[in-house]
């Protein structure tokens, strides 16, 4: 016949101790992953997020200045550009003179045998199957930039002839004039002399 009654020593295990006996990691790892304590938004990606817009709006406001600029010199380099074509073209039509080009200094991608700037004012490129001509001013900036760079002195050489030329004819014209006001003065003279005496011929 089994003891039916309990051992007063044997007690029944309190829910404090059962959770004695559950690893302490795996309470930890409860506690971490509570709802509780994960928040909507953390303030550092705000704080991180206030920076990158203000970044951005300094970035937008310094393009947009370095746009303005960019666009006031590029509508002063066309203006000064077409200011000095039309300065050597005048300067051409005046020496009524052309000037061969290097084709190797200018930056084109086709082939060109033959650069020719006329009197005109107007780049001519000679290439193998084609031939394209245009006022100067109306090229890109790079090829005028390199024409004015192989004209420039040239027009200088030429300027100098020519002002060697201008001064010779000079020269001979204060000879001619100073020889000719001496024979001025001489047939004035004699033909005043002439007439007085025709005068006082009358007279007597």
């Amino acid at each position: 016949m089994q003891d039916t009654h309990a051992n007063p020593e044997q007690k029944a295990e309190s829910p404090t101790e059962k959770k004695q006996d559950i690893p302490k990691e795996v309470v930890e790892k409860a506690e971490f992953f509570s709802p509780m304590q994960v928040p909507e938004r953390s303030e550092v990606f705000m704080e991180k997020d206030t920076e990158v817009e203000q970044r951005l709006q300094e970035l937008l406001r310094s393009l947009s200045e370095e746009t303005m600029q960019l666009k006031e010199f590029l509508g002063e380099e066309n203006r000064l550009m077409n200011e000095l074509c039309v300065s050597i073209k005048q300067i051409t039509r005046k020496l009524g003179i052309s000037l061969d080009i290097p084709p190797s200094s200018i930056p084109v991608k086709k082939k060109v045998k033959r650069v020719i700037l006329n009197e005109e004012g107007c780049l001519t490129l000679f290439s193998e199957k084609q031939v394209h001509s245009a006022f100067l001013a109306e090229y890109p900036p790079e090829i005028v930039m390199a024409v004015l760079w192989v004209v420039m002195p040239k027009l200088a050489q030429v300027v100098v002839r020519y002002r060697k030329k201008v001064g010779k004819r000079v020269s001979i014209f204060r000879k001619l004039k100073n020889e000719l006001k001496g024979i001025a003065r001489t047939v004035i003279g004699s033909q005043q002399k002439a007439e007085k005496l025709a005068g006082e011929n009358k007279r007597c």
